[in-house]
């Protein structure tokens, strides 16, 4: 074993730990966290596999496309097309797995 996942165990008997006398409500928090800090590394890895250049500048092409009418018409047309469908009871709660990716429900 070596001493990276000597580490790596001993962080993660920590976490369980203190989880284990967390409130729900604040092992939920914890939860949340951690998902907040595992996007923050992707987004870190994305800026170093795509470049932070590239990255900007398809966010200011996807800002510009939003920014029109025409998106503007689709995007409120979709959206009362959703409350509609949820008004009527066809929706159901998204649900995840441990990785917080979305599964089947």
């Amino acid at each position: 074993m070596t001493m990276d996942t000597t580490v790596e165990r001993d962080h993660e008997r920590t976490l369980i730990k203190i989880a284990r006398v967390l409130p729900p409500n604040r092992v939920e928090q914890l939860v949340d966290f951690a998902r907040f800090l595992e996007t923050q590394s992707l987004s870190e890895e994305l800026i170093q596999k795509e470049g932070l250049t590239e990255i900007e500048a398809d966010n200011a092409r996807w800002d510009a496309l939003m920014a029109t009418d025409e998106a503007q018409t689709l995007l409120e047309k979709l959206a009362d097309e959703a409350l509609t469908e949820h008004r009527a009871g066809k929706t159901k709660p998204m649900a995840f797995n441990d990785q917080g990716q979305i599964v089947p429900g």
